[in-house]
């Protein structure tokens, strides 16, 4: 059978990336299909799974999947393999968030935005993981482009690890902590929440930092805000990410670009409040099962406490959660990745 390899820039432990480039390979292995999965930099990490980009060498007919989330030489490459190639989009984080941190980053993704439309000309198919990117790569000039969810698997939240220590209200915000996440505007208005309704409230930064000095920044933050009761983990495994779910009295997110936002989605599992601003995928994602607010701290200080204290209103969120998280079902997006392949192989 034809083997389907898939290629990313970057392959690490807690990246979204590299558990959707998983779990495509596991369903491709349990459809018959071989292959191999490859990365321009692949975290140290990570001891199984992935190979340098450089030793992809397909077959004649091999079926090439390029993950963008940033470029790289290696990854402009493969455009010039004479194989099929399906283009999935994962969005490509804005460069002005990070020429200040992360220039380095920063050039990759700015580069990476201006070779969207080499990209696009060249894949068989294009498939865009949210209703956001898909509207980014048209904008870039993909004729046909299609709509596949992140293939969400609900057995890997089961697993737990050590819940957090504490007994105030646990405000949890999942995701790298990264300049366009906006951690500075979530911890205003977890002080803003703290001093106004729950002094005992504690605050979870759950993701891997930029770097080192951005952690400092955020740490900083911290001090500035006045706020108590935060812990800055890194990254968790996934157990004690599952964890921390289960223990949480409400999910927040305030990030300013998201290009889809699996946390979500992993809330409305647990059954978990959603307090977010509705940028960029996230509305697309959540819809009415989320509180949406804006930049006031106090805004969204009230809507933490509304999602806390109401027992109403979360089961009614809770409620919602679980009529959108239907629409991300592992068998229907199972079947659209299946069909995706079966089109860019035809």
């Amino acid at each position: 059978m034809t083997a389907v390899h898939q290629a990313v820039v970057g392959a690490g432990p807690y990246d979204a990336v590299t558990e959707q480039v998983r779990a495509w390979r596991r369903l491709l292995a349990a459809d018959g299909f071989a292959g191999t999965d490859h990365a321009s930099h692949i975290d140290p990490r990570l001891r199984t799974g992935f190979r340098p980009l450089a030793e992809l060498e397909p077959d004649h007919g091999d079926l090439v999947v390029i993950r963008y989330s940033a470029w790289s030489p290696a990854l402009m490459a493969l455009l010039d393999l004479p194989n099929p190639v399906l283009l999935v989009y994962h969005n490509i984080t804005p460069a002005g968030y990070l020429w200040k941190h992360s220039p380095s980053l920063a050039v990759q993704c700015a580069v990476g935005r201006i070779q969207l439309p080499a990209f696009a000309r060249r894949a068989r198919l294009v498939v865009a993981d949210s209703d956001f990117n898909a509207a980014e790569m048209r904008t870039a000039g993909a004729a046909d482009v299609r709509v596949v969810p992140i293939l969400f698997e609900p057995e890997r939240l089961a697993a737990r690890g050590r819940p957090p220590a504490g007994a105030g209200p646990l405000v949890l915000v999942v995701g790298r902590i990264v300049p366009n996440k906006r951690h500075d505007r979530v911890l205003d208005a977890f002080a803003a929440y703290q001093g106004a309704c729950a002094a005992d409230a504690r605050l979870l930064l759950a993701g891997e930092p930029l770097d080192p000095d951005y952690r400092r920044l955020v740490e900083g933050f911290v001090r500035a805000c006045g706020a108590r009761n935060v812990t800055i983990p890194g990254g968790l495994t996934q157990p004690e990410l599952n964890a921390a779910y289960a223990e949480a009295d409400v999910l927040l997110t305030l990030s300013e670009h998201e290009g889809f936002c699996i946390p979500l989605l992993e809330a409305f599992h647990f059954g978990v409040p959603v307090v977010a601003t509705p940028n960029g995928a996230m509305p697309g994602i959540a819809g009415d099962a989320a509180l949406w607010t804006d930049d006031d701290p106090a805004v969204t200080a009230e809507l933490l406490d509304l999602a806390v204290r109401d027992p109403e209103l979360r089961a009614e969120l809770k409620r919602r959660g679980r009529v959108r998280l239907e629409r991300f079902g592992a068998e229907a997006t199972a079947a659209a990745v299946r069909e995706a392949v079966a089109l860019a192989l035809s």
